[in-house]
């Protein structure tokens, strides 16, 4: 079995497992979200797709989705969700492997018959095995490193899959490299835009009565909508929230319009443009990116940042919501709900190599919601030759439309404009080079600034050097470093000021900062404790100078998952006032205990002028039945001795979610509150308008419509009817019910821009002789827009054959593929000992047949095979009885390079 068919067989055998432990699996329960990305690597060779692992046994062992594993390692092997096994070989023909998950045994013909022992877990997505288990399965170990993303694949002899890497690694320049799963590979239906799409609406209303002793009662109410959908040809987002007397307060509206292919406003070719609230890109040395009112326009690719050192994370906090802030599975920040609607993580600092990013949003209704970004440093991350431009102008801090008395937030600027534009450019695979210009409104002065910058990857390293220069003449050079030396990660900055150069990134008064960082993750038996370290030294112009030491750790154990950050700053010959002696010591802390989610903050200052514990924060909340939830916060602050008290119980219906907590504080303060939470927006598979307690207007939504295609040319006839029952995916998502009477049914929760594929579960179709027209659709989701997608349901057939060399001899081991009238890859095999093929389940239509395009090369024989095969009634099997292959190109190699081995017939 091919790559691509144990990729199928996976997909059909776990779309729709549940997500709790069944039969022999281990209780544990998980959640759909709560699953880390972990990069497969072989020695020194990742693997391109990545697999989803879980932290169970109360954070003890880390398991491991099975399907991603087959199709990671592009092993041979079937899982069956209908008879709950999984069949196939490991690594090598000899190596037969046999999951029974109905007799709760594993059989490898290595390792002998051995019970499952609850070594499985049942998740949303599928089985997840525990690392133990599977190096007992696979005769291999797995190391899972949480810290770095990664799981190693380790063995003490070098396995016919690693040798297969290596071949394909001295033969990559003989034949193009398939990198996995490419969606580019897929039918794409791509949604127009329209001149008016009905908004999805997200609300939040809350009301609140507060007493303080000796006082009257005060009854506050607030609530916030979020809408979006589309006008005039363009996306519309728009958010209104109002003050603590209903008033309305502000609204935000921005339109825009994003294609991740680039294909807007014509030569520019821009991947976004964006008008009225927005979100501007900051420079390296010169200007933050601010947000306001104003325009953006850039053909950068969605989601990118030009930061190097450090990055800033923002979004839309709604109101009553907590975010969390996750680097590579680590807790390394938390915000508590804002007052301008926003979250915003500053100077969040990037390792060299991977750096996946997870916003955790918590809602006072027990709801999460979570935002991934990943930035990696040391990557080739601008194609040779390709320039991308951005440009902004922006009204800082200040609302499209403002209404009402504005909250005035402590230090932030409102109102003055913000301007910025900037270029950069590939030059090769290794060196690239940016340029840009600033305009903002520093300590009430206009300022003007222009700022280049270089960026070389040597090795495993990567630097940067930038300069930048104000209107005044003044200027300043930064050069930073970042790498990897064996299990350190590195890093170091060195900045220089000249005359009187400041901006929002180097402070009033800096004559050179200099600095460097280490972090690493060591390994203490079956634990990995990640560690980093960074020292920082500055120095002013009046004679000022202090040198800052931080240090972080984190763990888990048990459940808990606890980061600690301790800062210490020394003041050296400080002129009064500028620079002080301080350390600071910050606790995070994220735990399960008894079913209990524990969330909990810290800060104490250690040393300075303001010492002792400042503050403590702790939340939790349990659930309650399968729809609700019981909420507890404690808030304390040391300097008055008050301490915050909150009870919360949520219920959460189909149509919408309800909170009532009460409050109480030490200083005689007591409080009563209630919130309701809900969305609506037109319903795609019913008609009309659907009231959900979903939030759907910040998602995308796919409307599948399922028809049984009978003359199989891909295209729903009037009289084809659509099918009921059938389950359909996007991407991770499932849709929650089956398609309904007239075969429709509603997948939300899609990451909105990501191109994701949309398919059928196999499994759900009921009748065996009924198969998936295609492999899918391939959409681009928008927020609060639902998509339709039609996907057809076939008879199916078979088709047969016996292969011959050109010399007439029966031909075994040969990749055949069978493709539709796209050009699409529906099915492939592999012939028999005899040269016997065989294609099964395949839909009604008209295919061609030839050899996999790499093994046609090495074999030296033309790769089309037979054209015009006919699947369908009144043949459903095509014979097409003796096929000999022709002869073709010979193959040249290049000098110094090796064909690969093994080729069938050798």
């Amino acid at each position: 079995m091919g790559a691509a068919a144990a990729f199928a067989a996976a997909l059909s055998g776990v779309s729709a497992s549940p997500a709790f432990a069944q039969d022999g699996a281990r209780g544990f329960a998980v959640e759909e979200d709560d699953f880390l990305m972990l990069q497969m690597k072989v020695g020194s060779y990742s693997m391109p797709l990545e697999i989803r692992g879980y932290q169970i046994n109360d954070g003890d062992d880390i398991c491991l989705d099975l399907a991603d594993v087959i199709q990671s390692l592009e092993l041979p092997v079937r899982l069956d969700k209908k008879s709950r096994r999984a069949t196939g070989w490991l690594f090598s023909e000899d190596q037969s492997f046999t999951l029974d998950r109905a007799a709760g045994t594993v059989q490898n013909v290595n390792n002998g018959r051995a019970p499952v022992a609850g070594d499985i877990t049942d998740t949303p997505e599928g089985w997840c095995v525990e690392t133990g288990a599977l190096s007992r399965w696979f005769g291999v170990t797995f190391r899972p490193d949480i810290y770095n993303a990664v799981v190693s694949l380790e063995s003490d002899t070098k396995l016919p899959f690693i040798e297969a890497i290596e071949r394909r690694s001295r033969a990559a320049r003989l034949r193009p490299k398939k990198n996995g799963f490419d969606l580019a590979e897929y039918p794409r239906a791509d949604a127009d835009y329209r001149v008016w799409r009905t908004p999805s609406v997200d609300v939040v209303a809350r009301t609140d009565a507060r007493k303080v002793s000796g006082n009257g009662t005060d009854v506050t109410g607030r609530y916030e909508l979020f809408a979006a959908g589309e006008l005039l040809g363009a996306s519309v987002e728009a958010r209104l929230a109002s003050d603590n007397s209903l008033k309305p307060q502000s609204l935000r509206v921005r339109a825009f319009r994003q294609d991740p292919d680039g294909n807007l406003l014509g030569p520019l070719k821009a991947t976004q443009v964006v008008a009225g609230d927005v979100t501007g890109e900051q420079g390296r040395l010169t200007a933050f990116g601010g947000v306001g009112r104003g325009a953006y326009i850039s053909n950068q690719p969605l989601g990118r940042t030009n930061l190097f050192t450090t990055t800033v994370l923002r979004g839309t906090l709604p109101a009553g919501w907590d975010a969390e802030l996750y680097r590579n599975g680590q807790l390394i920040a938390f915000q508590a709900e804002a007052r301008d609607g926003r979250y915003e993580f500053e100077d969040v600092e990037l390792f060299y190599g991977r750096n996946d990013f997870e916003v955790v949003l918590y809602g006072p209704q027990g709801q999460e919601k979570r935002e991934r970004t990943s930035q990696p440093v040391g990557y080739n991350t601008i194609e040779p030759g390709k320039t991308y431009y951005w440009a902004h102008a922006l009204q800082d801090n200040t609302s499209l439309l403002e209404i009402g008395t504005q909250t005035t937030i402590p230090g932030q600027v409102r109102g003055t404009w913000r301007l910025g534009a900037g270029l950069e450019h590939g030059i090769d695979e290794q060196t690239s080079i940016a340029a840009g210009v600033h305009s903002i409104s520093l300590r009430g002065r206009r300022r003007n600034y222009a700022e280049a910058t270089l960026n070389r990857t040597l090795g495993s390293w990567q630097i940067e050097a930038t300069g930048a220069a104000d209107d005044t003449g003044a200027f300043a050079a930064r050069a930073a470093a970042a790498g990897r030396v064996g299990r350190f990660n590195l890093g170091a900055n060195a900045l220089w000021v000249n005359g009187g150069f400041e901006s929002e990134f180097v402070a009033p008064g800096t004559a050179h900062q200099f600095g460097l960082r280490a972090d690493t993750s060591l390994r203490l038996g079956r634990f990995s404790l990640p560690l980093q370290a960074s020292v920082n030294r500055i120095t002013l112009k009046n004679g000022s100078s202090a040198t800052q030491l931080g240090a972080a750790t984190s763990f888990n154990f048990k459940g808990l998952s606890l980061t600690s950050q301790l800062s210490h700053q020394i003041a050296d010959d400080a002129v009064a006032g500028e620079l002080e002696a301080q350390t600071e010591l910050k606790l995070l802390a994220n735990a399960r205990v008894f079913g209990l989610r524990l969330r909990g903050t810290a800060e104490i200052g250690l040393a300075g002028r303001d010492t002792g514990l400042r503050s403590v924060r702790v939340a939790t909340r349990k659930s309650v039945g399968e729809r609700s939830d019981l909420s507890v916060n404690v808030d304390y602050l040391p300097k008055t001795d008050t301490a915050f008290f909150n009870l919360g119980f949520t219920r959460l219906f189909d149509q919408f979610a309800m909170t009532a907590n009460t409050s109480y504080s030490t200083a005689g303060a007591f409080g009563a509150g209630l919130s309701l939470a809900f969305s609506l927006g037109p319903d795609p598979a019913n008609g009309g308008v659907r009231v959900t307690s979903d939030r759907i207007a910040r998602r995308g939504q796919a409307v599948v419509s399922v028809f049984l295609d009978e003359n199989g040319d891909g295209v729903r006839g009037e009289e084809e009817p659509f099918l009921p029952e059938v389950d359909a995916a996007a991407g991770m998502r499932i849709s929650q019910q089956p398609t309904n009477e007239d075969g429709r049914t509603v997948i939300d929760g899609l990451q909105p821009y990501k191109p994701v594929l949309v398919r059928l579960d196999e499994g759900s179709l009921g009748d065996p002789y009924l198969a998936p027209g295609s492999v899918g659709t391939v959409i681009v989701p928008r927020p609060g827009v639902p998509l339709s997608v039609e996907l057809p349901v076939t008879r199916s057939g078979e088709v047969e054959g016996l292969l011959l060399s050109t010399t007439g001899y029966e031909m075994q081991g040969v990749q055949l593929e069978l493709l539709d009238a796209r050009g699409q890859v529906v099915s492939e095999t592999v012939s028999e000992f005899d040269g016997f093929f065989l294609f099964d389940r395949v839909p009604y239509g008209t295919y061609r047949l030839r050899v996999a395009p790499g093994m046609a090369r090495r074999l030296e024989v033309k790769a089309d095979l037979e054209s015009g095969i006919r699947v369908g009634q009144p043949d459903e099997i095509a014979r097409l009885g003796t096929i000999k292959m022709e002869a073709g190109p010979p193959l040249t190699i290049a000098t110094g390079e090796s064909v690969e081995e093994g080729a069938p017939g050798s």
